[in-house]
């Protein structure tokens, strides 16, 4: 049986990284809250930890919705303008990521625009991309060092973790950048 490689330590620190940015990307609009609270900020702008539980949780659940329905139905419009399959299914791809992209940024400005104050999509659409280069980042990562492992291996605290911030990292840019224009 073979040791299992420890992950470069490149891959480690980008994980570790991503790890702090994720943490303080949570927890920057809860303090912006409390800012707001303390008299520093706007206190007509409050901007609650569930709020923010709230904007995260929609881009994630939107994400696919987007996906799924924005590929089919680009495929039935390349369909029916003649495409072939092959075209369709291309089309499909590229009408799928980016209606994902743009559902993932609506979750958290239609949950954001709840409520005193109101942020800006765009800037929600631009963090859904920076989340979703540094989910793409990740994937590559964990690619990578499967591909150096050679046999299969058990899927470990990194996996795991780094399995669900893929999925998680575009809503949590979409709220960051949502509620850093607020």
């Amino acid at each position: 049986m073979r040791a299992r490689p420890h992950p470069p330590s490149t891959a480690r620190s980008l994980a570790a990284a991503l790890a702090i940015l994720a943490a303080g990307a949570l927890s920057a609009p809860a303090a912006a809250a409390q800012d707001a609270s303390a008299g520093t900020g706007d206190p007509s702008r409050p901007l609650g930890p569930w709020r923010v539980v709230a904007q995260v949780g929609s881009g994630v659940v939107l994400t696919p919705v987007g996906f799924i329905g924005g590929g089919l139905a680009t495929r039935s419009v390349a369909r029916a303008v003649g495409a072939n399959e092959t075209q369709a299914s291309d089309a499909a791809y590229v009408g799928a990521w980016t209606t994902a992209a743009l559902t993932t940024a609506a979750g958290p400005s239609l949950v954001g625009a709840r409520g005193p104050g109101h942020g800006s999509y765009a800037s929600a659409f631009v963090g859904t991309l920076v989340g979703g280069a540094a989910s793409f980042a990740l994937v590559r990562i964990n690619k990578r060092l499967a591909d150096r492992g050679g046999e299969a291996h058990p899927c470990r605290l990194f996996c795991a973790i780094s399995g669900v911030a893929v999925f998680v990292l575009p809503s949590i840019g979409a709220t960051v950048g949502y509620d850093m224009s607020r």
